[in-house]
């Protein structure tokens, strides 16, 4: 069943196979996990949290489903909107006083990628993110968030951009 392509193990979930909705869950959950997680902050939970929502959300509409574009295409588009919910909602946790007074050079490189990441707009985290690190193609980005090809390499390249500007301290060259 795992050769199956997604529109047929679609069909075949609305048709009540749950077999074949695990086979579409298992065939996409790492990227929207990973996605979600890196769109949140790197709060693996969080993104495990969101792309079972964006997979509960696709069985719930699985009888209605009509292919207008890829199935993969929808899942990111879904999960990019959720977290656009989630990152908009009001947060629970507050700092300490310790966690407000680290320094920038005490953190590690990935947390300083994910501080400058996250002072990107959400689309163009999304386009970064969906590029840089999971590897789609522009055009696939487009599809997914709605967006023209040029529009998803200009919010590339601004965020590029913002990184190298924001990240130039960590080379002995701002050349580098």
């Amino acid at each position: 069943m795992r050769d199956l392509d997604d529109d047929t193990l679609l069909s075949r979930a609305k048709a009540g196979d749950t077999t074949a909705f695990s086979v579409l869950v298992r065939r996409h959950q790492e990227l929207l996990i990973s996605f979600a997680a890196r769109m949140l902050g790197g709060d693996i939970a969080a993104g495990e949290d969101v792309a079972q929502e964006a997979f509960l959300k696709l069985w719930h509409i699985r009888n209605d489903w009509q292919p207008e574009g890829k199935l993969r295409s929808w899942l990111i588009r879904t999960t990019f909107r959720l977290c656009l919910d989630q990152k908009r909602r009001p947060a629970t946790l507050e700092l300490t006083d310790s966690q407000q007074t680290t320094n920038a050079p005490d953190l590690d490189l990935g947390l300083m990628v994910r501080a400058a990441l996250e002072m990107l707009p959400e689309t163009h985290q999304a386009v970064f993110l969906l590029s840089a690190y999971h590897g789609l193609s522009y055009d696939e980005i487009a599809a997914a968030l709605c967006l023209p090809p040029g529009t998803v390499a200009s919010r590339k390249h601004h965020a590029v951009q913002h990184l190298r500007r924001q990240l130039a301290d960590l080379w002995e060259s701002p050349h580098a």
